[in-house]
Formats: C-alpha cells, structure tokens, sequence
C-alpha cells in the first residue's frame, strides 16, 4: 500500500514551471512556511534547491519543514547543513532537533549524543528548550534498555480500513463497529483546505470495508475525532478550521433518539472556551461522573495542550500536573472498568515522538507510566482506546516505520490493533523500574558541613527532609554573600542563578526523593528486590578523611528518610533485605575555577553556587528483581 500526501500547492504545479524566477520560488516557500504549510514549503524549498544549490541558505525553514511533515532523515540532513553554516548561532535548537530526529528513526545513542551536547551548552534549566531537550534525553537513554513487551501484540489493520491517506482516531462501539477519521483529496468544493486535504469520519461493520459515514461530514470543515456513549445513543466529534496556520477545533454533540440522529450542536462554554482549541473528546464514566475527557489550550492549564475532564453538569476540571506537562497531551481515553487514563504526550519522557502513557485512578491519579513497546514506538503513537468491556482488546494511530511504503517518509498515520494477554505482575514490576531509572541519578544537595557540623560521626539520626528543610532555609543568605562583591546587571544575574539552583535544582531533588520513594514503595509491595546505590560528594574545603565522614553521614540521613518514609513502611523490606542500601566509594570532587579550598574565603568555599552544587548525595542505580 502507497501512502501519499497532496499539497494545495501540488494542485496548482502547472502554473509553476521551472523557470519561474528563484525570488518568486522563495518567497512562495517563505510564504508557505510562515503560514505553516510545510508541505508546501518542503515543495518550493527543494524546488529552490534544485533551481541554484549553490546560493541555497534556507536550510534551517527546510528542516523545520521536514521534520514538521515526518521527514526524519531528510531533516537531519538539512539540520546538519545548518550545523555547519555561518548562521548556527541564530538557531540554538538545531542541535536539539538533531537529536530528537536520531530518536524517531531509532538511532538512540546518536540522538542521545546530540541532546546532550545541546544541554551542556549551558542553557538556563527553568528555559522550555532545556527541559524538552531533558526529557528527550531521559526518554533515549530509557530505550537503550527498554525490552519489548511479549504480553502484547500490535498489528496494521488491512486495507479495509487503511487507506492510502492517514487513517487515525479509531474509535469502536461494542466489538462489530469501528468509527475512525480518514484523510481525502480535497475535491475543490470545500471552503477549507488545510495542506490538500481534509478529514471526514468512516465507519466498518463486521470487518467490512470503510465507508464513509456521511450524516455529520461537512465539506467545509476537518470532522474527525469521534466517540459515542456506551448505547451509541450520543455521538460527540469535532468540526475543525485553518485559522492563521493553526488548526483549531470544536466540540459538537447529537443525539440518536426514534431512529434519527439530531443535527450536531456545537456545546456549551464549559466544553469550548473561546479562543483556544478544544479538541480529542472521549465520553467516560469517571468518578462516577459522566462527562468527556477532551484535550485544550484554554487558560489554566499547565502547557500548550492539556488534558481536561469536563462533566455533563458541573465545571471543567484540569487534571493537574502530575499529567499535564508544559508539552502537549492530547487523545485521552479513560476506561471506566479497569480505571485507567490512556493519553499521549510530546514531553513526558518517551522513545518516540508522541508516545503513549497512562495513569491508574485510585481517589487521585497514580503515577504516569510510559506503556513501553510495542504500543510505543519511534515514530508518533497516539489516539490508545480499548473496548469498554474487554480492556485487552483495542486500538491505536501511529506513523510508525515498517507500516506503509510512502513517498513522504513517515508521513501518514494508520490504524493498528492490539491483542492484551492478562497482565501479569512482572509488567507493573518493570514499569516501575524504569520509571525509577528514568531519575538517575538523582541529586540531594546539602549546606555547608551538614547535616551534624564539626564531627567525625558516620551516622546521623537526622534524615534528608530535615537537611533539605534547614538548606532551604538559608537560600536567601546565600544569595545574599555569592552576590555580595557585585553590582549592577552581573549582581542581579548572580542572585536570579542562585534563586534558580534552590527553586528548581534543590527542591526538585527533593521531590524526585518523595517520588522515588513511592515508586520504591509499589515496586516492593509486589513482592520485587531492590537494591539502591547511592554515591556521596563533596566540595574541597575540609580533609579527605572528613570528606569521607562528612560524605556518609548524609548517606545516613538518606537511608533514615527510607526508614521513616510513609510512617515506616519500607522498614520491613529493609529488615527482610529486600530493599538494599549500598554506599560506593567517594565520589571525585570536581573542583571549578571560582571555588576555593581556603576555609577564610567563605564567600568562595561556601557560597559559590559551583560548591554548593558539589555538596550532594547521588542515588546512582537501582537494580529492580522480581522475586
């Protein structure tokens, strides 16, 4: 099966001929690319190309337009065509992007070399890009040791219900019926055109071939994204239009009642705020609640497109930011028997593009857990849902290698099914493991000398929560005496940065540590081993035979945060030894120009953010065994 894309731009090639002047053909892709049309744009880039290579210098809006179109290796050739132009330095992502192509065709390490180079190029931790480009790195470095899972088979559906356009939104309705989304030529008679197609919804019966599925369909907008109530007797989709590049979606509702569906209506507020995009509703039961789980950019959220539950009665609600991220989720599915939220998302640490998560509801929402190959894969997963009454059985959207042969690489979506044989614990098991892995090593930083000053102890009866609270505390000290020899512009960038390194870096290790230990928790109460290795570091002020002391007593108050956590409830996976704590020799102190040995010189030795940032215990590796 050949999958293709028509550009609007394709339509009109007669009236372009080679000899159109260059200026015209870039202004034409220029035109193309800034109103987001990189179908088109990659047409007249490479048309422009082609016309003098030579003089070519848009490489970075052609990788831009081949990595927007799923053109994976074609954009990494033009990033690195931009790599090595005079020009880099006007686009710091390039190296992000590099990476983040290497991931998409499965090339984890290259991808992972290039992310890191991108990180270490000493952008600000709380920018966007770094932290994208983190859980880029996070999400390569978890499929290097990622193991596909065998309780799962994933299969293309046939040509019945692929076509040679995307096929994407599956959605079923008992186990005769699939209503899905289809991309087609656009036939000329439609007011909207957004890249040469348009969306309309089919439907399959009985495995037969699609058809289309005529009654909500409007030539004059992209419908897609159907879901039904359990009874099929309410229908919920959305009509969607080009606005100024964007595309941007309603919610619309019918009704089937005496053997006639009601003409869709566009909801209420509650469902489509204005000014955002509202799109991906699925109907659930949750809570006991009834109501449709949609995806949305209204204000309020956490990021671009987060994920909403919104009741038939009552006000919408932001499912927080244990699932939303400052990325995109999008196509949520909830299924109301297992009690399990499925959703995509760009920026939870994943192995491909868009990879598939979910999240188990128990009076709040668990863990976010990537669901692994090979529901997962390099490429774009997206659209997961499940029979509502036999959860193993279900389907997905996905661009991913190996299911077409396409004249655009990876371009075109199609639909898969997938098969669940009954999950066994081991399954949960290793998604906690790598969801503890993906952490490391996790950093705890400490004050000065701390915890227990001037001893020689080993131990400490204090645990890190105490050594945290009493570091957090003196965060505006330290502000205080780093900053003290400057002025101006360079005194207030030296404060910001060590505000930063207490907000972000400090904290943040201490919520990784409250996280950490409830995966660890979970990962015990079903029946696992675990084995913990932490690693101590110090800055350079005092002995080495202190540093050591010094280095194991906050190893000590780590072991005693484990101990108490919960109200004890590792103490007895410490005592029965299936949970292990073991200490690896002192880690090398890196000793940065700026920081000084000289106990006088406290400004330096103390308060110099590159010592405080020396000051911390790693958890380096966990080794998870299933008994």
């Amino acid at each position: 099966m050949k999958k293709y894309i028509l550009t609007y731009s394709l339509v009109l090639l007669t009236s372009f001929s080679f000899a159109q002047k260059k200026g015209e053909i870039d202004a034409e892709a220029d035109f193309y690319y800034n109103t987001q049309d990189y179908f088109s744009a990659v047409y007249f880039y490479e048309l422009s190309l082609q016309k003098d290579s030579t003089s070519f210098s848009d490489w970075y809006p052609l990788a831009e337009s081949y990595r927007q179109t799923n053109q994976y290796s074609k954009g990494i050739m033009a990033y690195e065509k931009v790599l090595e132009s005079k020009q880099v330095s006007l686009y710091p992502n390039t190296l992000l992007w590099l990476g983040v192509l290497h991931k998409n065709l499965a090339q984890y390490e290259k991808g992972s070399s290039y992310l890191k180079q991108f990180l270490d190029e000493s952008l600000h931790p709380s920018d966007y890009w770094y932290r994208k480009a983190m859980m880029e790195w996070k999400g390569a470095q978890m499929a290097l040791t990622m193991k596909e899972r065998e309780d799962i088979q994933v299969q293309v559906m046939g040509e019945h219900i692929n076509s040679s356009y995307s096929d994407f939104a599956p959605f079923p309705l008992g186990d005769t019926s699939l209503y899905f989304s289809s991309m087609v030529a656009d036939d000329g008679l439609a007011e909207e055109l957004h890249i040469g197609h348009r969306s309309q919804l089919m439907y399959s019966i009985d495995g037969a071939a699609a058809d289309l599925y005529k009654l909500f369909n409007d030539q004059s907008y992209h419908i897609a994204n159907i879901t039904l109530s359990p009874l099929g007797q309410e229908a919920y989709f959305t009509k969607c239009k080009n606005q100024k590049g964007d595309m941007v979606c309603k919610i619309y509702s019918s009704q089937y009642r005496n053997g006639l569906w009601s003409v869709p209506q566009l909801m209420d507020q509650r469902f489509n705020v204005p000014y955002s995009n509202n799109t991906h509703p699925q109907w659930a039961l949750w809570n006991g609640v009834e109501g449709l789980f949609i995806a949305s950019n209204r204000v309020g959220g956490f990021g671009d497109l987060d994920i909403w539950f919104v009741p038939m009665t009552g006000q919408a609600q932001n499912l927080g930011n244990g699932i939303n991220t400052t990325g995109k989720e999008v196509t949520p599915f909830y299924h109301s028997v297992e009690k399990v939220l499925y959703f995509s998302s760009d920026f939870h640490p994943g192995i491909g593009g868009f990879d598939i998560f979910k999240s188990v509801w128990n009076e709040q929402w668990g863990l976010v857990q990537n669901v692994g190959q090979p529901l997962n894969s390099s490429a774009n997963d997206l659209y997961y849902v499940a029979l509502i009454d036999s959860f193993h059985l279900g389907f997905l959207s996905s661009n991913r290698l190996g299911s077409q042969t396409i004249s655009q690489e990876s371009c075109c979506n199609d639909i898969y099914s997938f098969v669940k044989t009954v999950e066994c614990v081991c399954v949960e098991v290793d998604s906690l493991a790598t969801a503890m892995q993906l952490n490391l090593p996790l950093s705890l930083y400490f004050h000065n000398d701390e915890p227990n000053p001037k001893t020689r102890d080993s131990v400490t009866t204090l645990t890190y929560t105490d050594a945290y609270n009493s570091f957090m505390a003196q965060k505006e000290e330290y502000v205080k005496r780093f900053s003290s020899v400057m002025s101006g512009r360079a005194r207030n960038t030296t404060e910001r940065q060590m505000r930063d390194f207490f907000e972000q870096t400090v904290y943040e290790g201490h919520k990784q540590l409250l996280q950490f230990a409830k995966q660890l928790e979970e990962a015990l109460f079903l029946e696992a081993k675990v084995e913990i290795k932490l690693k101590g570091y110090t800055s350079p002020l005092t002995a080495s035979d202190y540093n050591n002391l010094l280095a194991k007593r906050r190893i000590s108050s780590v072991e005693n945060f484990l101990m108490q956590y919960n109200d004890g409830a590792l103490l007895a996976y410490l005592q029965n030894g299936h949970l292990q704590i073991s200490e690896l020799p002192l880690g090398e102190t890196q000793v940065s120009i700026g920081v000084s040995d000289n106990p006088k010189d406290r400004r330096n030795s103390v308060y110099n953010i590159k010592a405080a940032r020396e000051r911390r215990i790693e958890i380096v590796s966990v080794l998870v065994e299933l008994n």
